[in-house]
Formats: structure tokens, sequence, C-alpha cells
């Protein structure tokens, strides 16, 4: 399923002059406003639901740039031997030093092994880890049970292979100026997800989110939970 991911950030910089700026703390802060699903009523087109928050935090450095893709901000890491090539399926087959690594079976098959292809034809599958750090803003989708209880709906786990879901961890861009500068931050993040998917998976099904994020740090936020919702129940405009 196609996922889309966007974002608007509003902030209130903390160093006006002739004003002490706020103390907030280092390890960034969060508040739930609200959620809100943006029907585009077509199957092609993704619908999207939107999460309103507000952040504070004490030193500012929140946000990642788009071309930070090098460790520690890489999305993926492969392991490798010593003289460099890379832990493959047929490692695991072949090497019993390597037969504890997880079969190409759900849910490994999209969050551990990765296919490479040339034209349609598979040419080795490689063995890696996703690096949480990759992203800076991270929600979790739970449902209701006919029992009351939630369970969590991965979106990188509920598919398989070759139609392996991808997570609504995201990023929100830089906030702050100038990084060398600590200063606090305050202010909105509306986090836009979109997919197609929404109605066919969740149309009549009870929800309800947990939020969090991180600053360049690695240092995570408290983690807020929006209300209970169904899609029809937090419809805007």
């Amino acid at each position: 399923m196609r996922l889309i991911l966007g974002l608007c950030v509003l902030i209130a910089l903390g160093t006006v002059s002739c004003f002490d700026p706020p103390e907030f703390s280092d390890i960034p802060d969060i508040e739930y406003n609200s959620v809100t699903f943006k029907d585009i009523g077509t199957a092609s087109d993704p619908d999207s639901l939107i999460i309103l928050m507000k952040f504070r935090d004490g030193d500012g450095n929140l946000g990642l740039d788009p071309a930070e893709v090098d460790e520690p901000f890489n999305n993926k890491y492969y392991y490798r031997f010593s003289d460099g090539s890379y832990i493959t399926y047929e490692t695991k087959r072949t090497n019993p030093n390597y037969d504890t690594l997880p079969d190409f079976v759900k849910p490994y098959n999209c969050t551990n092994w990765e296919v490479f292809s040339n034209n349609g034809v598979v040419v080795d599958t490689l063995y890696f880890k996703i690096n949480p750090n990759h992203y800076n803003i991270f929600v979790k989708y739970f449902v209701k049970n006919p029992d009351g209880s939630f369970k969590e709906f991965d979106w990188r786990e509920e598919f398989t292979y070759p139609f392996c879901g991808i997570s609504f961890d995201g990023r929100f861009p830089v906030l702050s100026k100038d990084l060398s500068q600590s200063s606090p931050l305050e202010g909105t993040i509306r986090y836009a997800m979109g997919t197609i998917g929404f109605k066919p998976l969740f149309s009549i099904k009870t929800l309800k989110l947990q939020i969090q994020i991180q600053d360049r740090g690695f240092n995570r936020s408290n983690i807020i939970e929006t209300p209970e919702f169904t899609l029809q129940s937090i419809k805007g405009g």
C-alpha cells in the first residue's frame, strides 16, 4: 500500500530580546491536541490521518535534514563479514554459525530480509536490521478487540513479501536556525499520514494512536495517546 507522510511545524523561539527564555527540559515534551481523518473519497487517491500536537524542548535540537542518511541516521544496518561481504540468506542456510537468523517467513521476510532483484530476477537476499534513529517521530496504531482490549496493528508486519508494509514512523525537519546554539523551542507539529488503506482496513473499527518524538541526541519524549476513535467520528474537511 502506498503510504504518504506530510507535516507542518509551527515554532516559537525562546530567545526574544527583553524577555527571559522559557525553561524547558532538554528532553522533548509533547502534548496531544487533535486527530482528524480527511476522506478524499476515491479508490486511487490516499486519504489522510492528521495528528496535531504541541511540543516543547529546552535545547532546540529537534529535526533531521532529508539529506542526513548516513550513520547514525541511516535507514538500515546491513551485516557483513570481516572481508566486507554481506550476510545473505544463503549464509543462514549453509553456515551453522548463522542458522539462528530468522527464516524468510512473515514478518521477517519484510523486517529482516531484503530481496534485491535485477530485471525481475532475484540476485540476493540480504540480512538487515532497521535503525530506529533514522526517524524522529514514531506512531503506533492500535485496533480495539470485541472484548474491549487493544491490539497493535504493525504496518510492517501485517503484509508479506513482495507487498511489505511501511511504517508511519517519519521525520520532521530541523527546527532551529542554528543547531550550534542551544535555545528553547515550543510550537505545534501537524503530522499527516496518507494511504488508500485506511478505509479498507479500518472502516468500522475503533482505533487509537500512540505518538512519540526524538531529538538529535536520541532523547525520546513522553508518549501521547489519542482518545479512541473511528474514522467516521473524526472526519474533517
